[in-house]
């Protein structure tokens, strides 16, 4: 049986719900052949700290932390431009998903409100992102 971990938050989302983004900066992005976007690390940048999701590279889980002192250009973090249009909006509510194995290797968040925007999944241990789009009734 798998190790499950109860969650791969490391704090109370509600310290960063309705908190402006200033920046997403990212470490290791690169354009796959399929040219879908992957990263090692990805930060998003609220006024005077960031909630940065990184990958366990033994399980894929992704791992979300509540950090300080992140800035452009400072220790291999860059701006991630496929991400421009969220800057100056809000964090919303948060989801985190776990696979039939057991492990937490999905955080998705929603912009402005509680409707999902973004979802990054743990995968060949780097951050696959992708935009959640709503079925239209």
């Amino acid at each position: 049986m798998t190790d499950i971990r109860t969650t791969s938050l490391s704090f109370d989302w509600e310290e960063v719900e309705q908190e402006p983004i200033t920046a997403v900066l990212a470490r290791g992005a690169m354009r796959l052949t399929n040219g879908e976007l992957s990263c090692d690390e990805v930060a998003l940048v609220l006024t005077g700290k960031a909630v940065v999701l990184r990958v366990n590279a033994d399980t894929d889980e992704v791992l979300v932390s509540l950090e300080n002192g992140l800035v452009a250009g400072n220790d291999g973090w860059l701006p991630l431009d496929q991400f421009a249009d969220i800057v100056s909006r809000t964090l919303g509510w948060c989801w985190l998903a776990r696979n039939y194995r057991g492990y937490v290797d999905t955080f998705t968040f929603a912009v402005d409100g509680i409707s999902p925007s973004l979802t990054f999944i743990g995968m060949g241990s780097s951050l696959w992102c992708a935009r959640v789009t709503p079925i239209a009734a």
